[in-house]
């Protein structure tokens, strides 16, 4: 079995995108896939939160703190090579 690796793409109906290179095979030969999903690491902000989203946030971030939802930032580091 030869493996290959490239990075693709879903279409809409949910099939993968192959390279041109494995387009052109002669044979419909098995295959074996692992699929890896690229996932955001942190929520994306928007480019320009209004003066309500910033309030809120900023609210939000003041109740953990006074809830004692925050971690010392020294635990944080501890957890970032962690799987």
């Amino acid at each position: 079995m030869q493996a290959y690796e490239f990075s693709t793409t879903i279409t809409p109906d949910g099939r993968l995108e192959l390279p041109s290179y494995l387009k052109k095979l002669t044979h419909q030969p098995k295959v074996r896939v692992i699929v890896l999903i690229e996932e955001p690491l942190v929520e994306e902000l928007p480019d320009n939160p209004s003066p309500e989203e910033i309030a809120s946030s900023l609210r939000r971030a003041m109740r953990e703190v006074n809830t004692g939802q925050t971690k010392p930032i020294a635990q944080l580091w501890d957890s970032i090579d962690e799987p």
